[in-house]
């Protein structure tokens, strides 16, 4: 583990090896009471945004000021770095799903998006680092890429197999899955994206809030065997061209 002393280690939780499996899972809930002023050390916040900032208040109640002040980039770079790495990977792949639902992406991205989704359906080391391969031949500035290197750097190490550990640090996770989420929302409409941000925003505060489960629950295993049915009939298009 990290010797980093960063208060925000009891919710965004570095990887725990166990009996093979990947730890990524942590508080939502408590994400959302944390004094947003912890979290905004994480990223940069807009001129506009620090003008509304108090760092005193809770994430969701900052986020829910950013966002009347339609400063959703803001939003949504605190709630990716607030959440738990799972919340954030589950956010950021419902948000890129949907998007490909409107246009689709192409296969190397699709194959991407579908790796995270089995890592996130069962955590383990070798899923990992198989985000990683995905997310290289998605091209890295990709959504693929994007979700892709999130579920990488979700923790663990990063050097090679059998080479002494490095451990990403414990935010990129989450800066990544903001990225992925903003992909989506330009996905649908370069013009309108911030449009789509508040409905991505309003997603993410559903899944934090648990009312909307993460996919170890029997109908969100359904709902993604219909997506994962849809992204078939894409590939096999692709296959063909």
């Amino acid at each position: 583990m990290s010797g980093t002393t960063n208060p925000l280690d009891s919710v965004i939780r570095e990887t725990i090896h166990q009996s093979g499996g990947v730890d990524i899972d942590g508080d939502a809930k408590a994400a959302l009471a944390i004094r947003a002023g912890l979290i905004t050390e994480l990223f940069e916040v807009s001129d506009e945004g620090m003008a509304l900032l108090n760092p005193n208040r809770t994430v969701e109640q900052q986020i829910a000021v950013w966002r009347d002040a339609n400063l959703v980039a803001d939003a949504r770079r605190l709630l990716a770095h607030a959440l738990p790495p799972r919340h954030a990977m589950w956010w950021a792949l419902l948000a890129l799903t949907e998007a490909h639902g409107h246009e689709a992406y192409p296969l190397p991205v699709v194959e991407a998006l579908l790796g995270v989704r089995d890592f996130l359906m069962k955590p383990t080391e070798a899923g990992r680092r198989a985000c990683q391969d995905l997310a290289e031949a998605a091209d890295s500035t990709s959504a693929g890429g994007a979700i892709g290197y999130a579920a990488f750097l979700c923790g663990g190490s990063m050097a090679p197999v059998n080479c002494p550990a490095v451990l990403p640090q414990a935010h990129l996770c989450g800066r990544l899955c903001g990225v992925s989420v903003y992909l989506a929302a330009v996905q649908f409409d370069g013009q309108r994206y911030k449009q789509h941000l508040h409905h991505f925003i309003e997603l993410g505060l559903q899944i934090a809030r648990g009312e909307l489960t993460l996919p170890d629950d029997v109908r969100v295993r359904s709902a993604v065997e219909t997506v994962e049915e849809q992204v078939l009939v894409t590939v096999s298009q692709e296959a063909r061209r």
